[in-house]
């Protein structure tokens, strides 16, 4: 009997294709066509498709986040494993959504894309799809993304390239598996046992993303601080460096107990609030660090820790635990 696995189709490439006529990327009319593509995979799988949105990934929002949880929880003891299709662009941000949405995993949640659509033949969306698939039958229990032989821990990966042979990578953290002529499973992923699957999809959208750069004007600091924000993530310089000026802004957003999630800029980083002295004061204001967690799973694992706790100490610990495999401790 052929596994069976669950394709939740949110948009995204792998759902269009090349209009020959009119050179138009236009979208499949039945996400059934996609079988039409991959005959190979009839024998392997039984396929079945759910299709939640069709939306570019610049569109997705934390509600559709909610709903593709929601879909896997009602769905989830009846397949092998998950493989969400998803626009490239947002799919990290997603992929630490439902790592942090859906905690005691048994199975795998796969996501991935594509760049180009799925019936242009020296695009990428038939092998990612493939492999996607594949990696949903695997000894893996956790929430991935699969573009290409490269199975990465979804909390870890990001977007680094518009090449169709490296989207992805998981700067700081190595692949969880790698097709080869077969593939290669490492021990660092988490397998599959019988868990208790926590569905808790809440996210708090009142937090922001704060860069910064040589000359950032104190007005815009200003506006940040009068914004009603619930959190701040901020990319810091190095291992957690900012200018002097901003101390004052962070002591003014500890009183009105805004957290502030501390990551770095460098793409091979990890922050040290104990490595220098002003450091160590930003440390005493309160500030959490991201440690090596990329800021786009720092976002929205914030966005996730805000509607868990209201105390800023139970907060600022949950922030810097590894709940899912984001970070190092």
């Amino acid at each position: 009997m052929r596994p069976k696995i669950a394709l939740l189709y949110v948009g995204g490439s792998i759902g269009m294709i090349m209009n020959q006529k009119t050179g138009r990327i236009d979208p499949v009319e039945s996400l059934g066509e996609i079988h039409r593509f991959l005959p190979e995979l009839q024998k392997e799988v039984a396929l079945e498709f759910f299709p939640l949105a069709n939306v570019g990934s610049s569109d997705v929002t934390p509600e559709l986040w909610v709903e593709i949880a929601r879909t896997i929880e009602k769905l989830y003891d009846q397949y092998e494993g998950f493989v969400i299709v998803h626009g490239t662009n947002t799919l990290s941000y997603t992929a630490a959504a439902l790592s942090f949405a859906l905690q005691g995993l048994s199975k795998p949640i796969v996501l991935t894309g594509a760049l180009l659509p799925i019936n242009d033949i020296g695009g990428d969306a038939r092998q990612n799809l493939v492999y996607a698939i594949r990696a949903a039958l695997l000894d893996l229990a956790e929430v991935c993304i699969v573009l290409g032989p490269r199975v990465l821990r979804g909390c870890r990966a990001k977007k680094v390239h518009e090449s169709v042979h490296e989207t992805f990578k998981s700067t700081r953290f190595p692949p969880l598996a790698r097709f080869t002529r077969t593939f290669e499973l490492y021990d660092w992923h988490f397998v599959r046992r019988k868990r208790t699957l926590i569905c808790n999809p809440s996210f708090d959208s009142r937090v922001t993303l704060l860069t910064l750069h040589p000359g950032l004007p104190v007005e815009f600091l200003d506006a940040v601080l009068n914004a009603n924000l619930h959190g701040i993530v901020m990319r810091a310089y190095g291992p957690g460096m900012i200018p002097e000026y901003l101390m004052n802004w962070i002591r003014k957003l500890s009183e009105r107990h805004i957290p502030i999630v501390m990551t770095s800029q460098v793409l091979n980083s990890h922050v040290d609030l104990q490595k220098y002295q002003r450091q160590l004061l930003l440390e005493k204001l309160g500030i959490i660090s991201g440690k090596d967690m990329t800021y786009e799973c720092a976002l929205v694992k914030l966005m996730w820790a805000l509607t868990q706790t209201k105390d800023m100490e139970k907060l600022q610990d949950m922030m810097e635990k590894s709940l899912v495999g984001e970070l190092d401790e």
